[in-house]
């Protein structure tokens, strides 16, 4: 009986490894941006930084604010609604989810149409 002798080399080619680490790198990327676009405050008690959600840009001062309210809709994603009086002079009432995106506002008008 005979019997072969095989080589078995295992190499590691350098190109490998930069695919791992570009993988590495957009999905840390792709997280980023998620993270990014929620405004729930689950992030800020992972990292410990507050969440900063803008208020529109005609609200120029906190005095303009009537009320904000905070609730869960039936997915169990809070809800905040901010209702203010608005650059025009009407009252706004805009909503925010922790996803920002699909949020809503309302122009409360007192003239008939």
């Amino acid at each position: 009986m005979t019997q072969k002798k095989i080589d078995l080399h295992i190499s590691l080619s350098p190109q490998g490894w930069h695919y791992f680490l570009l993988g590495v790198v957009l999905t840390l990327l792709a997280l980023g941006g998620v993270s990014a676009c929620y405004q729930g405050r689950d992030i800020a008690r992972v990292t410990g930084r507050p969440v900063r959600i803008d208020l529109p840009s005609d609200v120029t001062s906190y005095e303009q604010i009537v009320t904000i309210s905070f609730h869960k809709n039936d997915k169990g994603e809070t809800l905040k609604d901010v209702t203010y009086l608005g650059a025009d002079g009407k009252l706004h009432s805009r909503e925010y989810n922790d996803w920002g995106i699909f949020q809503g506002e309302i122009i409360w008008d007192l003239e008939a149409q």
